[in-house]
């Protein structure tokens, strides 16, 4: 290798201090750039989440008078009342013998189910089997689903009382078997 001569030196000298300098710049500017862009990056996020506050603190009011309409509604009308579920599961009875009775079921077995508790509530069923024409069923579920408390049916099952059905008679409609549970739900705690 040839020794450099003394322009090749100066340029090689002043090479290496421009590199120098390029390489303290860089460890020095861009820690400094990269915490810049974590502080603006935090600074966005807490600008975005004061303006959400604010927001929802403007939405106070509104939510106040919904809260009051909701309570207007008096959701306790929508529950079974009784404090236990034997009682709770009595009045479900009651309420749906009025039910049949209006409809002209006969009704053959009306069976408490155990009752399950979810969350606040506690869910009772009850075990039905009634005889009655078509006519009264359709009757009977619109008075269920559509009562106050909500009840609701489930495990529904229909079939013909008897397997020969005479064509003379079509003004007469035949009794059918069904069965179905009917449920209900109470606040958990409350007479």
């Amino acid at each position: 290798m040839k020794p450099l001569n003394s322009q090749q030196k100066k340029v090689a000298a002043l090479s290496i201090l421009v590199l120098v300098v390029l390489l303290l710049m860089t460890a020095i500017a861009l820690p400094v750039w990269l915490l810049n862009r974590h502080y603006d990056g935090a600074l966005d996020e807490t600008v975005n989440r004061l303006d959400r506050f604010a927001r929802i603190i403007g939405m106070k009011d509104g939510l106040q008078k919904q809260a009051v309409t909701v309570k207007a509604l008096e959701a306790k009308r929508h529950f079974l009342k009784g404090g236990s579920p034997s009682i709770v599961a009595a009045d479900l009875q009651q309420q749906a013998q009025a039910v049949f009775d209006a409809n002209g079921a006969k009704v053959n077995s009306i069976q408490p189910l155990p009752s399950k508790d979810e969350g606040a509530y506690r869910k009772v069923t009850v075990q039905v089997q009634l005889i009655a024409p078509l006519s009264a069923v359709k009757g009977m579920l619109y008075a269920l689903e559509s009562a106050h408390p909500y009840l609701f049916v489930d495990n529904f099952s229909i079939r013909a009382n008897n397997m020969v059905v005479t064509r003379a008679e079509p003004a007469n409609e035949p009794d059918l078997v069904v069965m179905f549970d009917l449920s209900g739900y109470a606040v958990k705690g409350t007479p």
